[in-house]
């Protein structure tokens, strides 16, 4: 999320007579915008927790920690412009924008490269990692095998076939998309211009 103040200057200005006739330049110092800075922090922190949110309210729990990367970065001040970034990973696109499958369409400009799937290729490790994790699978697992290393045998192949199995079905059908970054905001927008517009304000009446 980067932003300008142009336009929460704008709503300020607009609402407000400043006349600033017959004063000499040398009488006016630059404006601290301190509480601007706080207020671009505040937001990113508020835009990171309902991006988290709303990818919980999508059910996309499964892509793993998607909801974990995303953090908000330090305010960044160029000149007159005052910018914060979110950052997540990289496939936050594709369970936002969804992906087209081979036999069935998405509406998304994201497309699997190929129909095959590698056993030992990353999406299938990481579905495993995810189907593990979940722990579907050991409840599964007879309780009365005795040795440990022939039970996790057990666990591991069987993961391993549902993993590739699900890959390629994933592959077939596409990911549906989520919209939780797009809907997210779209709903910060008035937020944002509001917060923005008031600390401005604060900044100028502290200066």
């Amino acid at each position: 999320m980067a932003r300008s103040i142009s336009q929460a200057q704008l709503h300020f200005l607009e609402g407000n007579d400043i006349d600033l006739m017959g004063e000499s330049q040398q009488s006016f110092q630059p404006i601290k915008l301190n509480d601007l800075a706080d207020t671009l922090t505040y937001l990113a922190a508020l835009y990171t927790e309902k991006l988290a949110d709303s990818l919980n309210k999508a059910d996309a729990t499964s892509s793993g920690a998607l909801a974990d990367s995303i953090i908000p970065l330090d305010v960044k001040v160029f000149g007159s412009v005052y910018t914060v970034e979110i950052q997540a990973a990289t496939y936050a696109k594709f369970i936002d924008e969804g992906v087209d499958g081979w036999a069935k369409s998405r509406g998304s400009q994201y497309k699997f490269k190929s129909k095959g799937v590698d056993p030992n290729g990353e999406m299938v490790k990481s579905i495993k990692a995810w189907l593990l994790r979940e722990g579907s699978f050991s409840r599964n697992v007879s309780t009365q095998l005795s040795k440990r290393e022939s039970k996790q045998k057990k666990i591991t192949d069987a993961t391993t076939k549902r993993a590739i199995s699900t890959a390629y079905m994933i592959k077939r059908q596409g990911i549906r998309p989520t919209k939780f970054w797009s809907n997210t905001t779209k709903d910060m927008a008035r937020v944002v211009e509001m917060e923005l517009a008031k600390a401005l304000k604060v900044d100028i009446i502290n200066s």
